[in-house]
């Protein structure tokens, strides 16, 4: 009765402890997800044969390391923009990019943190997430 009474004795003192610990951190609340830019869509052609076939977008999103940051990085999303499309243009040269299915993600993520460097400097990107959005059927 006594190894059950000290074993239920701990357990109660083990669920303290981390009941206190949980409200604490729940009293801070989550960690906040820092910001972010959305640059709107690229148009990928699908070219076959030497002719565009279609198209396929896709979206990149920076994130931005320092949240002081922002503005700038806002302000210039119209060259972030034009990076982006540099950056597919040579995935498909390259062959990072493959009828409209990205082949080589980190080479392309690569070229973005390059040119985002270029404008930026060092380190005030901390991401890119490159998402596929929609395809387009084939011409007629």
């Amino acid at each position: 009765m006594r190894r059950v009474a000290s074993f239920l004795g701990c357990l109660l003192i083990a669920a303290a402890t981390v009941g206190s610990a949980m409200g604490a951190q729940a009293a801070e609340g989550p960690a906040a997800l820092p910001p972010s830019v959305r640059i709107k869509p690229v148009m990928v052609p699908i070219v076959t044969r030497g002719q565009v076939e279609r198209y396929t977008q896709i979206e990149v999103m920076l994130e931005v390391a320092n949240a002081t940051r922002l503005g700038e990085v806002q302000v210039a999303i119209p060259r972030l923009h034009d990076a982006a499309l540099r950056a597919v243009y040579t995935g498909i040269e390259e062959g990072w990019i493959v009828r409209g299915n990205i082949a080589n993600m980190p080479a392309l993520r690569r070229r973005i943190d390059e040119e985002s460097v270029k404008l930026f400097g060092k380190d005030v990107v901390s991401r890119i997430l490159i998402t596929p959005l929609s395809r387009q059927s084939s011409f007629p």
